[in-house]
């Protein structure tokens, strides 16, 4: 996770290296979200059919060579553009895959009761390594070069795998995996979807979560400062996006405390409503406390997807646990550009606060929502 997230900061430094254009640096961001649009369909059959640590440490090892070809590459001056868009594209690939097991290897390796826990720990875990990712990054672009810092992003995958090694487990609750055609497959999970009333609205609150993460996020640096009157090279714009780290991290530290299958109907609406309230409080916020909101709006968000995530690998058979799961990922991840968008649209036609006033609504219509439909039922899961 620490790898990854300095990759996010080094390969678009990388490419602006090579080639001094704001939009082929772009361009890097969107190569690694592509491959989850264009493959979870296949990445979350295959995990439930096949050897969920074999895909996991494989994937592993594949993005760790694929990232080490950077450095080697650049040591001998032969370093191109094709070849890091070509690393981020693959090696973005080969996550879909080890991701997708990973949905089903968790619920597989932890007890029921415990398995609000762990994914609360590892939301922990992602959210501590998005602070220390980028600011190692940093240090690393400063010191060694951004080809060199690579290195140790590669070395984090070998070292994963290594260590994934020694669990002697193919994350399965069942002995051997239901064969199926992944056109079978693919067909038996939409129909667990559609069938699955809670399963299906929080997958459809992931896309509304989403819509409002896109625009908040896609628009903090203008809000920062043309609405909080930041300079772009003011150094409390860090301390912006540091917020969002730091609530991830509270979210996933009282997460387990939150959570059981029952109180779904109450913590998903209220969580949804809470990144609703805060993002209307950074349309009043006063520049010096401008990251406390901001902050409350990644501890709502996070609380809503690792609610939806748990609820999913609860209540899902283990032959569908990945492929539901990756269904669910895959809806919620074309949430985000899509409410890229329509911020950027709304806030050209009017202003960042209007776009500010877009998301606000698309969340307190999410949760509202979310709160008629779940409490219809009862979300409770039998043991």
């Amino acid at each position: 996770m620490t790898g990854t997230a300095m990759s996010f900061v080094v390969l678009p430094v990388l490419i602006f290296d090579l080639t001094g254009s704001a939009g082929w640096t772009g361009l890097v961001f969107a190569t690694r979200l592509v491959p989850y649009l264009l493959f979870g369909l296949v990445a979350g059959p295959v995990a439930d059919r096949w050897n969920r640590r074999r895909l996991i440490i494989g994937g592993n090892l594949i993005e760790g060579t694929l990232v080490a070809t950077v450095p080697l590459a650049a040591a001998f001056d032969v370093l191109t553009i094709a070849h890091v868009f070509g690393v981020a594209f693959l090696s973005a690939t080969a996550y879909v895959f080890s991701d997708a097991a990973v949905f089903g290897a968790v619920p597989a390796l932890v007890p029921r009761e415990r398995l609000a826990a762990a994914n609360g720990l590892l939301s922990t875990l992602a959210a501590a390594a998005d602070i220390v990712g980028p600011i190692l990054a940093g240090v690393l672009v400063a010191t060694i070069g951004a080809a060199n810092a690579l290195s140790l992003d590669a070395a984090s995958f070998i070292a994963a795998a290594a260590v994934q090694s020694t669990i002697r487990s193919n994350f399965r609750r069942n002995l051997a995996p239901h064969q199926r055609s992944l056109r079978t497959q693919l067909s038996t999970a939409f129909g667990f979807i559609r069938r699955q009333r809670t399963v299906l609205v929080l997958t459809a609150v992931g896309f509304g979560n989403s819509i409002g993460i896109g625009i908040v996020l896609g628009l903090l640096v203008p809000w920062s400062v043309e609405i909080q009157g930041y300079e772009p090279d003011d150094p409390r714009l860090g301390i912006i996006y540091a917020s969002i780290g730091v609530g991830s991290l509270i979210a996933g530290l009282v997460f387990a405390r939150l959570f059981t299958p029952a109180r779904v109907r109450l913590l998903t609406p209220a969580t949804v409503a809470l990144s609703a309230a805060s993002t209307s409080v950074m349309l009043v916020s006063i520049p010096t406390f401008a990251a406390a909101p901001v902050g409350v709006f990644a501890i709502g968000i996070m609380l809503t997807i690792t609610t939806g995530i748990t609820y999913r690998q609860l209540a899902t058979p283990d032959q569908l646990t990945s492929t539901v799961n990756t269904i669910g990922r895959m809806i919620a991840a074309g949430g985000q550009p899509f409410g890229a968008a329509i911020g950027a649209a709304v806030a050209t036609i009017t202003s960042v606060n209007g776009a500010y006033r877009a998301a606000t609504a698309a969340l307190t219509v999410t949760a509202l929502s979310a709160h008629m439909a779940l409490n219809r039922h009862d979300t409770a899961l039998a043991d």
